[in-house]
C-alpha cells in the first residue's frame, strides 16, 4: 500500500519524452527506455538490459556475485565483461543499495560515460535518502528517476539536471 501511495505521488511530477529538453536524455528516453523490446518482467532489469543495448556497454559492474543476473546478461549480451573497476554500467540491486557511497568514493570505478543504475530507489527510507544524496552529489550531473529505479550519469559536458520519467 505504501508503494502504491508513493507511486501515485510520483506520477503527477513525472513526464515522458515531451517534457525533456536535454538532447542526451531525450535520446535515452525515446531510443532506449521506450524501446518496445522487453527483456524481463522486472522494470529495473528491463532498464538495465535496454541501457546495455543502447549504449553498447561491454564493461558491467555488479555488486556481490549475482550469478543469475550475470547469466541473463551473458545470454542477451555475450560480449559483456564483468569488471571491478572502470565500468560502463554499474548496477546496484535493492539489497546492495547501501554500498553506493563506498563504490563512488573509489574514483577508479566511474568515468565520464558511466551509468549508475540503482534498483528500488523508493523501497525504503534508507534507499530514498541514498537516492537524494546521489542527486546532490557533485560528480553526478544527470539523474533520471523512473520510480522503480534511478539512473545517474557522470558526464562532464552535461549541465546538472534531474528528470522524472514515466516508464
Amino acid at each position: 500500500m505504501q508503494q502504491l501511495l508513493k507511486h501515485l505521488k510520483f506520477l503527477p511530477s513525472a513526464t515522458n519524452q515531451h517534457g525533456v529538453h536535454s538532447p542526451f536524455i531525450y535520446g535515452y528516453v525515446t531510443k532506449c527506455l521506450y524501446r518496445k523490446k522487453k527483456y524481463s518482467s522486472s522494470k529495473s532489469l528491463n532498464v538495465l538490459f535496454k541501457s546495455i543495448a543502447y549504449f553498447g556497454s561491454e564493461r558491467i559492474m555488479l555488486q556481490d556475485n549475482e550469478e543469475e543476473l550475470k547469466g541473463l546478461i551473458n545470454k542477451n549480451f555475450p560480449e559483456a565483461k564483468f569488471v571491478l573497476t572502470d565500468a560502463d554500467i554499474i548496477y546496484i540491486s535493492k539489497k546492495n543499495i547501501s554500498k553506493v557511497e563506498t563504490l563512488l568514493s573509489a574514483k577508479k570505478n566511474i568515468h565520464n560515460n558511466t551509468l549508475l543504475l540503482l534498483d528500488g530507489i523508493y523501497e525504503s527510507k534508507q534507499s530514498e535518502a541514498i537516492w537524494k544524496a546521489l542527486k546532490n552529489d557533485s560528480k553526478a550531473t544527470v539523474t533520471v528517476d523512473m520510480f522503480y529505479c534511478g539512473a545517474v550519469f557522470f558526464r562532464d559536458e552535461q549541465a546538472k539536471e534531474h528528470f522524472k520519467i514515466r516508464i
